[in-house]
């Protein structure tokens, strides 16, 4: 991928991994006596930690992927492109910050909500939904992440934009449709649940990433796209495998 789309998501890049590591270290901490630190299972949860989070990154940055391969070249770190750069940016980390901390405080409510079966899922999510915002001060929440996200803005705003030249837009476009194909092969691919099959859940809750948890349950509540996930091909080839073994 050319240097320029580098360069514009690498704030973005490195934002998703200060918080990620920001939530996983709080958790750690907070739980310490209850996670199993041996070290090959600290390995593997690490691993694991790091492919969801990198597939949970291409999914987040995805519009803003797209916003730059629309993005003429007169406009390139022009008044109109520094605005809606810093608006992604700060929507970027307002998104992840909030869903972060929401999964942290909300954890037992939506752990029961990734149980539910699929007919009863939305009227769950209603349920639970206002049990959380009859119970909790939201609207605080909503003000601190706001905060939080406009002070990480205002700090990244230098390494926003790049004097490196955009390419042309047919490279754009291909650059695009690669990253876009990478996107839907790892969602399509990477099952959390068969990588981790520990029984401790205070290490999954440590180390499976938050977005992804939520993008992963989406998946497993649409039938067509878990066609996809569980295609014959792909059963074929564990049967063969089995059989081989």
């Amino acid at each position: 991928m050319n240097s320029f789309f580098v360069r514009r998501l690498i704030p973005f890049f490195i934002s998703y991994v200060l918080i990620e590591l920001a939530t996983a270290s709080y958790l750690a901490i907070s739980n310490i006596n209850n996670v199993d630190w041996h070290f090959a299972e600290t390995v593997q949860n690490i691993g694991i930690l790091q492919l969801t989070s990198l597939v949970s990154f291409f999914l987040m940055v995805l519009p803003y992927v797209l916003y730059i391969t629309l993005l003429p070249r007169k406009y390139q770190n022009q008044k109109v492109d520094r605005i809606i750069t810093y608006f992604m940016f700060a929507a970027f980390w307002f998104s992840n910050v909030l869903e972060n901390i929401s999964s942290t405080i909300f954890w037992n409510e939506f752990s029961l909500l990734q149980r539910t079966e699929n007919a009863q899922y939305l009227t769950k999510a209603q349920a639970i939904l206002l049990e959380i915002y009859q119970e909790y001060p939201l609207l605080n929440l909503l003000g601190i992440v706001l905060l939080i996200s406009l002070a990480a803005t205002f700090l990244f705003r230098k390494f926003l934009l790049t004097k490196l030249e955009e390419p042309t837009f047919g490279r754009r476009l291909f650059h695009f449709l690669l990253y876009l194909a990478v996107c839907i092969l790892a969602l399509m691919n990477i099952d959390v649940e068969k990588l981790n099959q520990h029984v401790n859940t205070y290490n999954m809750r440590i180390y499976e990433d938050k977005t992804y948890s939520i993008l992963n349950g989406f998946v497993k509540k649409n039938s067509r796209l878990m066609l996809l996930r569980n295609c014959p091909y792909k059963n074929n080839k564990m049967e063969q495998k089995n059989d081989n073994k």
